[in-house]
C-alpha cells in the first residue's frame, strides 16, 4: 500500500462535495437519496452533518480523494451514525480509512454504522465483502437487519381500520405515565438496539437512554399513549411528519402485559391513518427482521418492505 494522506474537509461545502461524490457501497434507494445535494444540504444546515465527522483519503501528493466515509449526527451535536461509505476498491485503503474514522469518531459519540441496501441483500452476501471487511477489521459487528419501508402510501391504506382503543397525546416529556409505559415496553423487548442498550447498561439506565434518545428525536406532543375501553394501559406510539412530507412512525410499543392481542396492528394502523391525515406523502419506518409480531403487523396494515437496513454497532 502507498504512501496515504488522511484529511477532512475545511468547510461544509467542501465535505458535502465529497460526500455526493462518494462511491455507494451497494445500490440503493437510500443510499442515492442521502448523497443528494436536497438531503446534504439539509443536514449540514441542521447541524446533523459536520465537516468534523467526515474523514477521507488520497495518495500522498495526489489531488483526488480515494475514499470518504462521513456520520449522521444527534441534536445534540455527536455524530452517532456511521451512514456514508464510500470506498475505494483497494481493500487495504478502504480499511484504513474506516480504521481511522472510527478511532476519531467513537470519542465524539459515534456508536453505530449502517447500510441501506436491496431487500433481498444480507451483511453476509458477496457483493458487501469490501465494506464488510472494512467494518469487521474496525471492531463493528452485526446487531440487527431490519425491515426498512418508504413509500407512497394509497389512498385508501388504513383506511378501514377500526380499533376500540383511546389515544391520548402527551404534552409533557416529565409526564410519569411516559416513563412508566416505556419501561413495561422495555421489557423482555424484542427490538435489538433495546436490548444491546440492557445488555451493556442494564435495564434502568437502558430505559433511561432509550427514552431520552425518543423524546430528543420527537416532539412530546408527536407520542400518544394508548387506553383500552377499561382504561388500562396498552402501550404507546410516535409519528412524526418531516420536511417534504415524510411521514415517520418513530416508536410502535406494546406493554408486556397486554401482548398477543393485536394492539401492535392497531397502534401502527392509527399512526398511518394520522400520518396521512396530516399530508405525508411518503411514510418511512423500521423494524427488526427478527421482531416477528412487529413485522407481521406492518404487513398486515399493508407497508411493502423498500429496503434492508443494516445496523452495526462495536461491543463494549
Amino acid at each position: 500500500m502507498s504512501a496515504l494522506q488522511f484529511f477532512q474537509p475545511a468547510s461544509a461545502a467542501d465535505a458535502q462535495a465529497l460526500l455526493s461524490a462518494s462511491t455507494m457501497p451497494i445500490d440503493s434507494t437510500t443510499q442515492r437519496r442521502i448523497r443528494t445535494d436536497e438531503s446534504l444540504s439539509r443536514y449540514f444546515d441542521q447541524g446533523l452533518r459536520s465537516p468534523e465527522w467526515v474523514w477521507a483519503v488520497r495518495a500522498a501528493g495526489a489531488p483526488d480523494p480515494l475514499g470518504v466515509v462521513g456520520c449522521f449526527g444527534s441534536p445534540e451535536g455527536k455524530p452517532f451514525l456511521l451512514d456514508v461509505l464510500g470506498l475505494p476498491p483497494d481493500q487495504e485503503v478502504a480499511n484504513a480509512l474506516v480504521a481511522r474514522a472510527t478511532e476519531h469518531g467513537l470519542p465524539l459519540g459515534l456508536e453505530e454504522a449502517l447500510i441501506f441496501a436491496p431487500t433481498d441483500t444480507a451483511y453476509a452476501d458477496d457483493v458487501l465483502v469490501r465494506a464488510r471487511t472494512a467494518l469487521d477489521g474496525a471492531g463493528w459487528r452485526l446487531l440487527v437487519e431490519r425491515r426498512h419501508y418508504s413509500f407512497p402510501p394509497p389512498p385508501d391504506l388504513a383506511a378501514d381500520a377500526v380499533t376500540d382503543l383511546r389515544f391520548e397525546r402527551l404534552g409533557d416529556a416529565e409526564d410519569p405515565r411516559l416513563a412508566a409505559c416505556h419501561r413495561e415496553i422495555m421489557r423482555d423487548t424484542l427490538d435489538a438496539h433495546d436490548r444491546a442498550l440492557i445488555d451493556r447498561h442494564g435495564f434502568l439506565r437502558a430505559c433511561a437512554q432509550s427514552l431520552h434518545f425518543l423524546v430528543t428525536a420527537d416532539p412530546v406532543d408527536r407520542i400518544h399513549l394508548a387506553f383500552d375501553p377499561e382504561g388500562d394501559l396498552v402501550g404507546m406510539v410516535s409519528g412524526d411528519v418531516l420536511p417534504a412530507e415524510r411521514g415517520v412512525v418513530n416508536f410502535v410499543g406494546v406493554v408486556r402485559d397486554q401482548r398477543g392481542h393485536g394492539y401492535g396492528r392497531q397502534l401502527l394502523e392509527w399512526q398511518t391513518q394520522q400520518l396521512i391525515s396530516r399530508g405525508s406523502t411518503t411514510l418511512i419506518a423500521d423494524t427488526d427482521n427478527t421482531n416477528v409480531p412487529m413485522a407481521r403487523a406492518f404487513a398486515d396494515v399493508g407497508w411493502p418492505q423498500t429496503e434492508t437496513r443494516i445496523d452495526l454497532t462495536r461491543p463494549a
